[in-house]
């Protein structure tokens, strides 16, 4: 096998006739393409490097592909950079409200203070938390046991609340 013998073919072939397919593995966990990229030539790297741990006995050179994909990509989710971006993604969302008031100057306390107010208290707590506070979907989601597809749900929500009450 080439990648066993560390052809460097094997990790042109690997990328030809498998980087679709580990891309998408890794785009459903990371959100972000660029990322994702990013994510796949580093596990690329990791599987020329760890060619030798590949056991055809315990499963398919695919199957090894993706878990070695799929790991790299939670390793991602887990750094501190990424959960800065998300962070920052976040606060865009905000930002757009902010905006839509004027300039900054004329948002204020009282404004967003009131915005809040428009909003039940379900999606108030998880705004602030989210957007305030700082907290990530996944801190909310274990502080407040709730499901965090619900977590994320009810933010979609509000802010899609706050968009319309803003126009």
């Amino acid at each position: 096998m080439l990648l066993a013998d560390r052809d460097r073919t094997a990790v042109r072939l690997i990328y030809q006739n498998y980087s679709p397919i580990l891309l998408n593995v890794i785009l459903r966990i990371v959100k972000y393409e660029d990322v994702a990229k990013d994510v796949l030539q580093d596990a690329l790297l990791k599987i020329w490097r760890n060619s030798t741990n590949f056991d055809a006995s315990k499963g398919s050179l695919f199957t090894w592909l993706v878990r070695v994909c799929r790991n790299a990509a939670i390793d991602k989710t887990r750094s501190k950079d990424f959960k800065q971006r998300q962070k920052s993604e976040q606060s865009v969302d905000l930002v757009f409200v902010s905006e839509t008031f004027g300039n900054e100057s004329e948002v204020n306390d009282q404004s967003v203070r009131e915005l809040m107010f428009q909003l039940p208290e379900k999606q108030r707590t998880l705004i602030s938390m989210s957007f305030f506070e700082g907290y990530s979907h996944p801190e909310i989601s274990e502080r407040l046991s709730i499901p965090l597809g619900t977590v994320k749900t009810r933010i979609r929500m509000a802010l899609q609340h706050l968009r319309s009450v803003v126009e």
